[in-house]
């Protein structure tokens, strides 16, 4: 890429690999969601193939739970689903999160991650989520971003298969007053 202009395409080549905008999911998106789904041999261990994961997406979003996609070149290349309150009914849950094989180790999953935890965290001190005691790299991944295994569930969705307990907190639930209600956790 040398010579005249070499410098500004590589630049722009650059620009283009590691501009990703993570923005809320529409019905448009979800297919691109479903096929990330669909090319990881993981998922299908539990059974969840593209038209499985379009489906509960497509409900996830009706029920109005938060979905938020990354997005390169018009392209979906991650997305995390998550809810509120879905652990525990108190505490915010990552349900689902992935990213494209091709945008692996780029930062994609860590700022969905880092989306999701900013919109729970408003609401309670703690993030949980499972992880299968097959997925070493998942459990490097939460690890590596405050998440401490805390627990396992045996045979949980599949017999044979573990899904391991991890949470991120900044602290018990009794100080926390949410929202405008007084002061919060101080992180750990």
């Amino acid at each position: 890429m040398g010579g005249p202009g070499g410098t500004e395409v590589l630049r722009q080549a650059v620009a283009e690999r590691t501009s990703v905008r993570v923005r809320p999911a529409g019905v448009e998106d979800l297919s691109g969601c479903a096929g990330i789904i669909a090319q990881e041999d993981l998922w299908r261990q539990y059974g969840v193939s593209r038209s499985t994961a379009l489906t509960l997406l497509r409900k996830a979003l009706g029920a109005g739970e938060p979905v938020l996609v990354a997005v390169r070149g018009g392209a979906v290349v991650g997305f995390v689903w998550f809810q509120l309150h879905g652990c525990f009914g108190r505490s915010g849950y990552v349900r689902w999160i992935a990213t494209h094989p091709s945008v692996r180790n780029e930062g994609i999953g860590t700022a969905l991650l880092r989306a999701a935890e900013a919109r729970i965290l408003r609401h309670g001190p703690n993030v949980f989520l499972l992880v299968s005691h097959v997925n070493r790299r998942a459990q490097r991944f939460y690890r590596g971003r405050g998440y401490e295994r805390v627990g396992v569930l045996r045979d949980y969705v599949r017999r044979g298969v573990h899904e391991w307990i991890y949470r991120k907190t900044l602290g018990p639930l009794a100080p926390w007053r949410g929202e405008g209600g007084g002061k919060k956790a101080r992180r750990r």
